[in-house]
C-alpha cells in the first residue's frame, strides 16, 4: 500500500533560491529527454535506455544537477511519453509534452528524511540543503497515522505552490507499507458508478451528489474570467489565491465523500469495491472535461487507500454497456436509459440509472473475471438489502 503525505517545508530566502533553481532545472532535462524521445525517426521512444544512452551525458554536461536527479528527470520523461503513446493507441489525442509545473522527483539518494527530527536533507544543483518540517504542535490524525506508525519512505517530491508567497514549497513523501487483505472464499462486491449530478452510486443504494462541488466549479470559472479581463497584477494575485482555495475545498469535498463510502463497504462487509476504468468513461464528461477528470480519478484515489487500509480491495472494470444494460435481466439497449431514468425495454425494470449501473459494474467484477482465479464466479454482491448471488449467466433480482 501506498501513501502521499504532504509536508510543509521551512526554507529561507537563499535556499528557496537554490531548489527553485534546481526545479528549473530538472524540467530542462525532462524536456530534453521527451524531444529526443517523441521525434526520434518519427517514432515515440520511452525505452529507459535507449533514452538515457541518447541524453544522459548531454544533460550533466549542460546542467549543474546531480547524477541521480538526471536519472529521476529520465524516468519522468519515459513514463510521460508512455502515458502519451497508450492514449494514442486508445484513439485518443496525445500532443508532445511540456514540463510547466515547478515539481522535482526525489528518491532516497537524492533526499534524506529524519521523521523523529521532523526535517530533511535535500540534493539541489549546488550540494544540499537542510529543511524543517512546518507541522502542528500537536500532530492531528493525519500526520500521526503516516509518520508514526511503520511507514517506509520511498520516491517523493518537491513542489511549489505558486499561489502562496510565504514558504511555498512542499515535500510530498512518498511512503508504503505491506497490508494484510481479507482472504474470502466467497467475496461480497460493491460496485460504484461516477457522474455528474451524483458523483458517485454504490450498489448498496447509496448516493453522493456532486452537485455544491461542480457548482462551485462553475462559480469559480466565472469569477476568474472576469478577473482575467481585467488584466491587472491584483486580478492575477486574486486569482491565484482562488485557485488555492479551490483545490481545498474539492480535495475536502472529495475526502469527505470516499471516506462514507469505505463506512459504508464496511457496514456492509464487503470484501471488494469494484469502479469503473477512468479511462473508458470520457462519455460522461461534458464541459469542464479536465476538472471533471481530475475530480473522478482523485475520487477513486481516496477511495481505493482509504479501502486498502482496511483490507478492502479495489478493482477496475471496462463500463461499457454498463449504463444501457438492465441490472435484473441482462438486455442491453440504448434506449433504456434517458439521462437519471432507466426503464428496460425488455422486463420493464425501472430504477435510477446510476444505480442501475453501479449494480452493472459490480456484477461484471465477478462475471468477467476480474476476481482472482482461485475466487472467480464465487462473487456475490452488495445491495440495499442482502447480497445477491450469480444466476445462470446474468442476476435477476427485482429490485
Amino acid at each position: 500500500m501506498r501513501r502521499t503525505v504532504k509536508i510543509k517545508l521551512s526554507l529561507n530566502q537563499n535556499q528557496q533560491k537554490l531548489l527553485q533553481e534546481t526545479i528549473k532545472q530538472f524540467k530542462q532535462a525532462c524536456q530534453r529527454v521527451v524531444d529526443y524521445g517523441w521525434n526520434r525517426n518519427g517514432l515515440k521512444t520511452y525505452q529507459k535506455n535507449k533514452l538515457h544512452k541518447a541524453t544522459y551525458s548531454e544533460i550533466r554536461e549542460k546542467t549543474d544537477l546531480p547524477a541521480n536527479l538526471v536519472i529521476r528527470a529520465r524516468d519522468r520523461a519515459s513514463e510521460t511519453i508512455k502515458a502519451c503513446v497508450k492514449k494514442i493507441k486508445n484513439g485518443e489525442k496525445a500532443s508532445k509534452p511540456t514540463f510547466k509545473s515547478d515539481s522535482i522527483v526525489y528518491d532516497k539518494r537524492t533526499l534524506t528524511v529524519w521523521l523523529e527530527e521532523e526535517r530533511c536533507s535535500i540534493a539541489t544543483t549546488n550540494g544540499r540543503i537542510k529543511a524543517d518540517f512546518v507541522l502542528p504542535n500537536e500532530y492531528n490524525d493525519y500526520y500521526d497515522k503516516y509518520l508514526n506508525n511503520g511507514w517506509k519512505i520511498t520516491q517523493s517530491t518537491i513542489e511549489k505552490h505558486s499561489y502562496e508567497d510565504d514558504e511555498p514549497f512542499y515535500l510530498h513523501l512518498g511512503l508504503e507499507k505491506e497490508i494484510q487483505k481479507n482472504q474470502s472464499v466467497n467475496p461480497t462486491i460493491m460496485g460504484i458508478d461516477l457522474g455528474i449530478e451524483n458523483l458517485a452510486v454504490t450498489s448498496t443504494g447509496r448516493f453522493y451528489s456532486g452537485t455544491e462541488l461542480f457548482s462551485r466549479r462553475e462559480r469559480y470559472e466565472e469569477v476568474r474570467g472576469k478577473l482575467q479581463a481585467k488584466g491587472t497584477r491584483s486580478a492575477h494575485l486574486t486569482i491565484k489565491q482562488m485557485s488555492g482555495r479551490e483545490n481545498r475545498f474539492a480535495c475536502d469535498t472529495l475526502h469527505r465523500i470516499s471516506k462514507k463510502i469505505v463506512e459504508e463497504a464496511i457496514s456492509k462487509d464487503v470484501d471488494v469495491i469494484a469502479m469503473e476504468e477512468l479511462e473508458k468513461i470520457r462519455q460522461k464528461i461534458s464541459n469542464n472535461k479536465k476538472f471533471q477528470t481530475w475530480a473522478f480519478k482523485k475520487l477513486q484515489e481516496y477511495i481505493e487507500y482509504k479501502a486498502n487500509e482496511r483490507g478492502i480491495e479495489v478493482k477496475f472494470v471496462d463500463p461499457k454497456y454498463t449504463s444501457q444494460r438492465c441490472s435484473r435481466c441482462g438486455t442491453t439497449l440504448k434506449q433504456n436509459r434517458i439521462n437519471q431514468h432507466f426503464e428496460c425495454k425488455d422486463c420493464g425494470y425501472r430504477v435510477d440509472s446510476d444505480y442501475n449501473a453501479a449494480k452493472n459494474i459490480g456484477f461484471k467484477t465477478i462475471l468477467d473475471g476480474q476476481m482472482s482465479q482461485s475466487r472467480m464466479g464465487n462473487g456475490q454482491l452488495a445491495l440495499k438489502s442482502g447480497v445477491l448471488k450469480p444466476n445462470g449467466n446474468y442476476y435477476s433480482y427485482p429490485n
